[in-house]
């Protein structure tokens, strides 16, 4: 059987690579872009003691500002949530003092209360725009932060045709990453003609506030994830 699924995250599609492995056909229209905040209220490293960094993008569109760029990075503490972010940050010659393995907001908190790490810290949490407000209301409850909103994400407006064109003619299976990417799906495309493969009960729980209902949600907060639970779904053994 063909099995055709599109991916709808912004950037690399790696983690998916097992898909072709089985046969599965995949193609990459993203949804969102993300766009580095160009912060006027300039700081110095030096003023927080923990830096948190809950993602790849987080990472990337923080050290992308010139006042940041022109610091040294070697006394900074970092925080992570997931391995993939933990490589960015070591690609930056940054070793996090901890990494949370999971990616899911809570299981992180708990883990930091338990460690007592950042009990009473001056620490900067570098999330984007419409990143939940739950790590935030949390930490603050032993540590002294602030939010640094790194990026900002803005949906796609502009109708792909040849999307538009596999939507209506093939059986699809689209997988979303994100609320904001299924948001921007949702306003230019019949979700209905497709099936949907959510990253994650938040993810899944926008969806279905929109009147959609997840064939799919991975328990795993990863594109390899996402991936191991497409092949599960879609090839019976």
């Amino acid at each position: 059987m063909d099995f055709n699924v599109i991916l709808t995250n912004e950037g690399e599609v790696d983690g998916f690579n097992s898909l072709h492995q089985k046969g599965i056909k995949t193609f990459h229209f993203p949804m969102i872009k993300t766009v580095t905040n160009k912060v006027k209220n300039h700081f110095s490293l030096d003023d927080y003691e923990y830096y948190i960094f809950t993602s790849k993008n987080g990472v990337k569109h923080f050290f992308e500002n010139k006042f940041i760029k022109s610091q040294s990075l070697s006394n900074l503490k970092t925080i992570c949530i997931g391995s993939k972010t933990e490589l960015v940050l070591k690609k930056l010659n940054i070793k996090p003092v901890f990494t949370a393995k999971r990616s899911y907001s809570h299981l992180m908190v708990d883990e930091l209360k338990k460690i007592k790490t950042l009990n009473k810290k001056k620490v900067m949490l570098i999330q984007g725009n419409l990143a939940a407000n739950y790590l935030f209301e949390n930490l603050k409850m032993f540590c002294y932060l602030t939010k640094f909103v790194a990026y900002n994400t803005k949906l796609i407006k502009i109708v792909n045709r040849e999307l538009e064109e596999l939507l209506s003619k093939k059986k699809t299976y689209t997988v979303f990453t994100s609320s904001s990417g299924f948001l921007s799906f949702d306003k230019l495309y019949d979700v209905k003609k497709t099936s949907i493969i959510s990253i994650g009960n938040s993810t899944s729980s926008f969806i279905k506030d929109r009147g959609y209902e997840p064939i799919v949600t991975s328990k795993m907060q990863s594109y390899e994830g996402i991936a191991d639970s497409i092949i599960s779904y879609l090839i019976k053994d």
